[in-house]
């Protein structure tokens, strides 16, 4: 059986959590506290001292995107062919890179300076501003309706239906959903990825943070100027 441990929000978890859901093997959904973390690394079960981790039945893997390689490997969600698995990656790393710029906002302990660090990312031109407009325009240009040009959903496609809509959740100080007024392109991969009948059965239920990967949860944002 394959065990997945992390704290009970989404976060660097998610994408690996529908994976394994959607791989149709048994798996276990461990959750800790941050108490349990600190437990977890001084017992030296963190293989670099983070989580997200997966038990397999080979051995303990961690890192966040290679969990989402290895459990969407399971669910059939990584092309066979080389080049098109490559390209699903570098569509995953560049995802992953927006991080890199929304997560110095963390470490602002002042919320109005932060909640203006982060609007600012989202202003035109602002760092998120362009991820987001560069992701729709991958979207836009699809022959087949996948990012990455599959015949089918990727792990690109999961990590970019997750790793962006969260933002939207609610969670994060500044960060609003009508934000998305001006990214129609999204907003119709959103309506594609939550009425993808594998998505929208995972998600069939009431959850505070995670209502953003519903059918129509963004139906009420229009186009609007932010900022």
């Amino acid at each position: 059986m394959h065990e997945i441990v992390y704290f009970n929000t989404p976060g660097f978890a998610e994408v690996s959590r529908f994976c394994l859901e959607m791989s149709g093997l048994q798996w276990k959904n461990t959750i800790v506290d941050w108490d349990g973390y600190l437990k977890m690394k001084e017992q030296g079960e963190l293989p670099w001292g983070f989580l997200p981790i997966i038990r397999t039945p080979q051995g303990t893997v961690a890192e966040s995107n290679a969990l989402l390689r290895y459990t969407g490997a399971l669910a059939g969600l990584e092309p066979e062919d080389l080049y098109m698995r490559a390209k699903v990656d570098e569509l995953v790393e560049v995802i992953n890179g927006w991080r890199e710029s929304f997560t110095p906002t963390f470490s602002i302990e002042d919320l109005d300076e932060k909640m203006a660090a982060r609007q600012a990312l989202f202003a035109t031109d602002g760092k998120m501003d362009r991820a987001l407009k560069a992701i729709s325009l991958v979207f836009e240009q699809s022959t087949t309706g996948w990012l990455a040009n599959t015949e089918s959903m990727s792990i690109a496609d999961v990590k970019a239906f997750m790793d962006t809509f969260m933002l939207f959740s609610g969670q994060f100080d500044g960060i609003t959903p009508d934000m998305l007024g001006n990214y129609p392109s999204l907003l119709a991969f959103h309506e594609k990825m939550s009425n993808e009948p594998m998505v929208k059965n995972y998600y069939d239920s009431d959850d505070e943070v995670r209502w953003v990967f519903r059918p129509n949860a963004f139906q009420d944002v229009g186009s609007s100027q932010h900022i």
